[in-house]
């Protein structure tokens, strides 16, 4: 009998060795495992909380457990002298660490999330909350924001195969922040467990580990909803020159309901944006296009006032001081009406990277998901980031 307990020992200890390591709690962890840190609350005096589940409350920094319980009902979190208050109890501690155990489930504001969640109280007694979340989880938690859901397995795939790419790609920037990613469109917007879907969560699953390298580095996987024709060249957003974010015609985005757009302005309001972003603008009587980049996109605006004032703001700028959200893009002409002015434009997004609608149109022409990235990131590779290291 010993024997055999001896034999079943070290065939365990040989199984767990090939999957993974073992937890404290006892769980098999797979070694290809990627967590991967979101932001899902930033700058917040106080949020809710509930934990359906046993967890353990720890101090993140020292490691020591402040709390093993079964469950937790939903309680404000707020900031109390010099550490939080989680409901009834106070903890003197600038950081916590919620560890949920076997199927725990952790709501912030009502939003249900897998993984770890870190509690971060900065200086200026406000919160950061963080959720610390295995890499395809969180890309499940992603894909039904980023795409249709009535869009095609295919563009899912797609959208996959970016999102793990950016994501990974973001890990390597910010290691040394508390977070590597927000939630929102600034960087991927996630939705935690409520956005989890079948057949998202199928594509997923049918690439997993896949991501998209240059020149043996992950590359920064931009994309956009439409570019309106031409993808944008990264040179006129960002700091980087990468061949494969040059930008290349696009000719399937046509049937995007953003491929032309008009929008009405008034003048007083870009006034106010502008003005509460630094500029000292008077009352404007004109905007006009002083310059646009090779892909058509505005690069630079001159903006003058009535009294003759006159100033220059990069197309960037100024959508981002507008609001990414009412001015769809930097594709677009200018028509003065008096004190309003009309945009009439094409495309919705930054135009860098892959176009979303035009890639599910080229699933609809049987086009299959690698094709559509090598397409939009020409001369990338597809590699599984496990075996290659990353």
């Amino acid at each position: 009998m010993a024997a055999k307990i001896i034999q079943y020992s070290v065939l365990f200890l040989v199984v767990t060795t090939l999957m993974g390591r073992i937890s404290s709690s006892g769980i098999v962890l797979a070694e290809e495992e990627k967590y991967i840190r979101v932001a899902v609350l930033k700058d917040v005096a106080s949020f809710s909380l509930a934990i359906k589940g046993k967890f353990d409350l720890v101090e993140t920094k020292s490691g020591r457990t402040y709390r093993q319980r079964k469950v937790l009902n939903e309680t404000k979190v707020r900031v109390s002298g010099d550490g939080m208050r989680i409901g009834s109890e106070t903890f003197a501690a600038d950081q916590v660490k919620i560890i949920p155990q076997r199927e725990a489930t952790i709501f912030v504001n009502g939003r249900r999330f897998r993984g770890e969640v870190r509690l971060i109280k900065n200086d200026k007694a406000r919160f950061t909350v963080v959720n610390d979340i295995e890499l395809e989880d969180y890309i499940k938690g992603v894909l039904y924001h980023e795409v249709s859901h009535r869009w095609s397995m295919e563009t899912f795939k797609v959208q996959a195969v970016a999102t793990r790419t950016y994501a990974l790609y973001r890990m390597q920037q910010n290691k040394t922040l508390d977070y590597d990613l927000t939630d929102d469109i600034y960087s991927q917007v996630y939705g935690g467990r409520n956005s989890e879907r079948y057949r998202t969560s199928l594509a997923v699953n049918k690439t997993k580990g896949l991501i998209l390298t240059f020149a043996g580095k992950i590359l920064p996987a931009y994309f956009h909803a439409t570019c309106g024709g031409t993808t944008e060249d990264v040179r006129e957003l960002w700091k980087e020159d990468l061949p494969p974010l040059k930008g290349v015609g696009c000719a399937f985005c046509k049937n995007s309901p953003h491929y032309r757009w008009k929008k009405n302005f008034r003048l007083q309001d870009i006034q106010d944006k502008l003005n509460s972003h630094g500029y000292a603008l008077r009352m404007i009587k004109d905007i006009s296009v002083s310059e646009r980049n090779d892909s058509g996109r505005i690069r630079t605006l001159k903006i003058t006032t009535r009294d003759g004032q006159e100033v220059s703001i990069s197309g960037k700028d100024f959508r981002n001081y507008v609001g990414p959200n009412f001015l769809k893009s930097n594709h677009y002409e200018v028509v003065m009406k008096g004190y309003y002015m009309d945009l009439i434009g094409r495309g919705w997004g930054h135009g860098v990277g892959m176009c979303q609608w035009g890639a599910n149109a080229m699933t609809k022409l049987h086009y299959q998901y690698d094709e559509i990235l090598k397409y939009y990131y020409p001369g990338v590779e597809i590699v599984d980031c496990v075996k290659a290291g990353f």
